[in-house]
């Protein structure tokens, strides 16, 4: 007989929690333009259970997908052009070869690590804090090259997962975008902590950055609660 408090019906819930997430967000991007407020309900969901919370994930990732459809849906379109830019800067180097190639293709390169820093914690960030246009951009820049060791970690699990959806079609059908999105804030998380716990008895003078640690020690002040 399984428990409900044992370890095999936990492990079974998370399964099914991951399933249901994963599908609710392939249902949502079945529209193409709903894309990114999909990413930021997903990601708010997956906050939840980072912080040790277990709130209706139906219920949740609907009021998360609407709170988050104006911002995010201005992000993915901003988003989407600065990748075609870049792509396209990277495509006219192919065709055209003068002495300035390799100038112009060390700018749009450095510009592209910066670009993909700041996509990698744009959204986790979105969902933890309300911020204007241009302080996600810039606060998700910062963030990502913070403690950057932890964002290359994530970069690599995440491809090592990628590698192992496609080796196994099932999770990338079923539970890729999930788990991918659970793994990505749960480092950002790690580095909400380092930096909550290291401004502490440093008041920041950047505001963006204030909200975002604000909020964790919020959100860390409500776990100790439940856990007491």
């Amino acid at each position: 007989m399984v428990r409900i408090d044992g370890k095999l019906y936990r492990i079974c819930l998370w399964i099914y929690s991951f399933f249901l997430l994963n599908l609710l967000f392939l249902v949502s991007c079945l529209a193409i333009i709903t894309i990114f407020p999909a990413v930021a309900a997903l990601f708010g969901v997956v906050r939840e259970w980072v912080n040790k919370k277990e709130p209706p994930i139906f219920q949740t990732y609907v009021r998360l997908f609407k709170e988050n459809l104006k911002q995010s849906f201005s992000v993915g379109l901003s988003i989407t052009i600065i990748v075609f830019v870049l792509l396209g800067d990277f495509y006219l180097l192919t065709i055209f070869d003068t002495s300035m190639n390799l100038l112009i293709f060390s700018s749009v390169s450095f510009i592209s690590f910066f670009f993909i820093v700041t996509v990698f914690y744009i959204f986790p960030l979105m969902v933890n804090s309300p911020y204007t246009f241009k302080e996600l951009f810039i606060t998700a820049c910062k963030f990502g090259l913070y403690r950057f060791s932890l964002t290359v970690a994530n970069f690599i699990i995440l491809l090592c997962w990628l590698y192992l959806s496609i080796t196994y079609s099932f999770f990338l059908v079923f539970f890729f975008f999930s788990v991918s999105a659970f793994i990505t804030y749960w480092f950002a998380n790690l580095k909400f902590l380092k930096l909550t716990s290291e401004t502490k008895a440093i008041p920041s003078p950047n505001l963006a950055f204030s909200r975002f640690v604000a909020s964790k020690r919020k959100d860390i002040s409500a776990v100790e609660g439940v856990k007491g």
